[in-house]
């Protein structure tokens, strides 16, 4: 690749960091885990759970220390936590696409260097 192409992927590269990182500082809140309903049976053997209908509550499931840990969504709250774990999923998406670009940014570099380096005078 000469060094015309490089320098047209390397401004490419540029302006897609510049979408990436506005992406990052939005400010909206985010909420790390999964949004999801919970069916159980409650034990009382004359509930209609123990029939198939089983009992519904929405939890918020979330990695602490390697092991998931659910919490009740309160009531009301269900679409906003749905809307910030969905944020927090796309500001991770973002953030790896953004280290996979600056690894490929230092390799045009890279390669732009090794184009532009001439062998020193005798």
């Amino acid at each position: 690749m000469d060094g015309s192409q490089l320098r047209k992927r390397l401004q490419t590269s540029q302006r897609e960091v510049g979408d990436l990182l506005r992406v990052l500082k939005q400010r909206p809140l985010l909420i790390r885990g999964s949004v999801y309903p919970l069916r159980r049976k409650c034990g009382k053997s004359s509930c209609r759970c123990q029939e198939g209908h089983l009992h519904e509550s929405w939890v918020l499931s979330v990695p602490e220390r390697g092991k998931k840990r659910l919490r009740v969504v309160p009531k009301g709250k269900r679409m906003a936590w749905e809307q910030m774990t969905e944020r927090y999923r796309r500001f991770r998406r973002t953030r790896a696409r953004l280290v996979k670009l600056f690894v490929e940014i230092i390799k045009l570099v890279d390669e732009l260097e090794r184009e532009r380096t001439v062998p020193p005078p005798l």
